[in-house]
């Protein structure tokens, strides 16, 4: 399967939006597990851009994809500062919709809808999650 590259910049994301499609495409992917593909790479990809720090000199962030019989594995790989999803706490419950911050649910949607979520800090200082969505 291919690898993506989202570079910190517009237009970027569509971009490789259009790619993971056409790669889904390929592999046979539809129905809910598309939808699940597509949602997290979008809210990781995002997450990433507005809040990782990339640097100027950053080439922003590679995805590989590999699409097995059971899994669709995503492995985000990016330059930002450290940040482990994992380690970060639920979203507080909000005790009415007029209380419910708006954003802050991203990471909890990946966890919702991955089988698991892998991080290492590699030896070269970059961030690599790596997001397993199970197969219909």
């Amino acid at each position: 399967m291919p690898e993506l590259h989202v570079a910190a910049g517009p237009g970027a994301f569509a971009q490789a939006a259009d790619h993971l499609g056409a790669a889904l495409d390929a592999a046979g992917v539809h129905g809910r597990t598309r939808y699940q593909v597509e949602l997290i790479f979008e809210e990781v990809v995002t997450n990433i851009l507005r809040h990782g720090q990339l640097a100027k000199t950053d080439s922003g962030i590679d995805v590989q994809v590999a699409c097995e019989a059971d899994a669709i594995r995503l492995t985000f790989t990016d330059g930002g500062r450290a940040f482990d999803p994992r380690q970060q706490p639920p979203p507080r419950r909000a005790e009415s919709l007029e209380d419910a911050p708006l954003g802050g649910l991203g990471i909890a949607l990946v966890r919702h809808a991955a089988r698991d979520l892998q991080y290492v800090r590699t030896p070269d200082g970059r961030n690599q999650l790596t997001v397993t969505i199970a197969r219909d």
